[in-house]
């Protein structure tokens, strides 16, 4: 993504342990199981965890990790879902926010920058999160909905690895950008910090904190709130 001197600039922040303490999909499962949409909570919870070891090691099978995810929605209406997911993201994810993180988001604000979402995370949790942040859009993995009823299935393009560039790309329309930022804690996002123009690792997990040093990346925590710069 090289930098031009038309078209916006651009800031790109990943959500799950880079914006928020935490994964909101983990969150939501939790809330799930208490709301019991998830019956048998021992083995989802097992299931969930294999997942995440798989996603730290960049072994992670998407679409079964997304055929999981979004078999308790199978059937249920989309307004009942939002309902849940609006009561979940006041309680359990807006809390978890990290402070450097939100001063980040204003930063970029300040300088007159689009600021985008691009999660792993499924859209139904995500799109929200993005609006209550201000942020100009929210790119994340679409569910399919027929008759006003989640089918349990995903639709698009998905949002993970190379996925989020090519969701970005499809987003953009062919339009150029100025100048990108781009935040991430995963060497699962490896692909779209190499494609912006400034980098950042936050918090990042061993392999992305090695190839930061390697590159001069910063890596800045964002657990508490700290003056934001150009960098």
């Amino acid at each position: 993504m090289s930098a031009t001197p038309e078209g916006p600039s651009l800031a790109l922040f990943d959500l799950d342990d880079t914006l928020l303490d935490g994964d909101i999909t983990g969150l939501w499962n939790e809330w799930l199981i208490e709301r019991g949409w998830i019956v048998d909570a021992a083995s989802h919870r097992a299931t969930w965890d294999a997942h995440m070891a798989d996603y730290v090691a960049g072994t992670l099978d998407f679409e079964a990790h997304l055929a999981f995810l979004l078999a308790p929605l199978a059937g249920r209406p989309v307004g009942e879902v939002t309902r849940e997911v609006d009561a979940c993201l006041e309680a359990r994810v807006l809390p978890r926010l990290f402070p450097g993180g939100r001063a980040r988001l204003e930063w970029h604000r300040r300088q007159g920058h689009r600021t985008l979402i691009i999660s792993a995370s499924t859209a139904q949790l995500v799109a929200p999160l993005a609006r209550r942040l201000g942020c100009d859009a929210a790119l994340a993995t679409e569910l399919e909905v027929v008759d006003g009823r989640y089918t349990g299935r995903a639709q698009g393009t998905r949002t993970f690895r190379d996925g989020k560039l090519r969701a970005l790309g499809e987003w953009l329309e062919g339009a150029a950008v100025r100048e990108s930022w781009g935040y991430s804690d995963s060497r699962n996002d490896l692909p779209l910090l190499e494609a912006v123009d400034r980098p950042h690792a936050i918090h990042p997990d061993a392999t992305l904190a090695a190839v930061a040093r390697q590159r001069g990346w910063p890596m800045p925590c964002w657990r508490e709130a700290a003056t934001a710069d150009g960098a």
